[in-house]
């Protein structure tokens, strides 16, 4: 308790007066007991086959990728978050990305090809970044999907954090071995990256997305004394201007790192399994929405409805404010555990 209370103590007075902004917008789209709020983008393989919707096109393709963000809606989620890969922000700063065709009916996330960042000076923002990669079919997305929804649903943009960005246009054991070797270099490294994501990040909010997840996926993988001195400042700098809600998100064992979370001030903060959710929840003010994904990798698709429903219910009955599902496209969810999922989320009565 004494933890929770100073990190309650920590946010400005101003914003613990107002009610959070995310849980008001979460409360907007709210249609059951519990919010069916997702913070990752999700497909469902069996519903892309019914709507025809092919994988590369959703990614390259803004009419294509609306229909699939809508989809969510279609699955009874209450958001939809875009975009649907990683690789936009490093092809933004000039990395290429290499499409597949997929495998047995299988699609195939792209890849980035080429890892050529190794200091600071090799990482060039461009100007008008409004303009460049995918960003146009993005923001063109976005338009489309306010101009269609009616209030369906909020539209969340999910962004990585500097050192994720970082694993995408550096190749990961030269990153890690930067970070314990050359932690000056690293940290410049991280500050370039971390301008970029916050043009990025203005450009989405100015098309009209509702929240924004920025996601530091193996940052967990250092200690939080590296993550203090390296990664932190970049995350500060970050939701120091929130001009709509922001989530920060830490997969795998982020309980040593949800204090430094909270110094960020997110209106949210995400875990995932590997979490202890009673020992996070007992940090995180009640005020502040705890977000995890929920279940085994393969639930969807190989778990009964009963055991996909006794699942959420598990995780809810821990303190969790929302569930995520478990994994989007593969392994291929059956649509009636999606749907038991989405069920077991509305009828909570804990």
């Amino acid at each position: 308790m004494e933890k929770k209370k100073i990190f309650t103590d920590a946010i400005d007075s101003r914003e613990k007066e107002m009610e959070n902004p995310l849980l008001k917008l979460m409360k907007k789209y709210q249609k059951g007991n519990r919010p069916v709020f997702n913070l990752g983008p999700f497909l469902s393989l069996e519903l892309m086959g019914q709507e025809k919707l092919e994988f590369n096109k959703i990614l390259q393709n803004s009419a294509e990728m609306t229909k699939a963000a809508r989809s969510n809606f279609n699955l009874g989620f209450e958001s939809t978050v875009l975009p649907f890969d990683l690789n936009v922000e490093a092809e933004v700063l000039g990395a290429t990305v290499q499409y597949y065709d997929g495998y047995d009916g299988i699609p195939i996330y792209p890849t980035i090809c080429n890892k050529w960042v190794s200091k600071a000076d090799d990482i060039v923002i461009p100007e008008n970044m409004v303009e460049k990669g995918r960003i146009p079919v993005i923001t063109d997305c976005i338009s489309r999907l306010k101009d269609e929804l009616c209030n369906e649903g909020a539209i969340g943009m999910f962004l990585p954090g500097p050192f994720t960005l970082a694993g995408q246009v550096m190749d990961m054991d030269d990153l890690f071995v930067m970070v314990l070797k050359q932690p000056d270099v690293t940290k410049d490294i991280f500050a370039r990256l971390t301008e970029a994501i916050i043009i990025l990040r203005n450009i989405y909010i100015n098309a009209g997305v509702d929240f924004i997840v920025i996601e530091e996926g193996g940052a967990t993988a250092i200690s939080p004394k590296l993550f203090r001195k390296l990664i932190l400042p970049g995350l500060k700098n970050i939701f120091m201007d929130k001009l709509v809600p922001h989530v920060l998100s830490l997969t795998g064992s982020s309980n040593r790192f949800i204090e430094l979370m909270l110094e960020c001030k997110p209106h949210g903060i995400g875990v995932d399994q590997e979490c202890d959710i009673a020992g996070a929840r007992g940090i995180v003010p009640e005020n502040i929405p705890l977000f995890s994904f929920c279940g085994n990798y393969d639930m969807l698709a190989a778990a009964t409805p009963e055991t996909v429903m006794e699942t959420v219910r598990t995780y809810l009955d821990k303190g969790v404010t929302a569930v995520g599902p478990p994994a989007d496209m593969y392994p291929p969810g059956k649509l009636e555990n999606i749907h038991a999922f989405v069920n077991a989320i509305r009828q909570y009565n804990g």
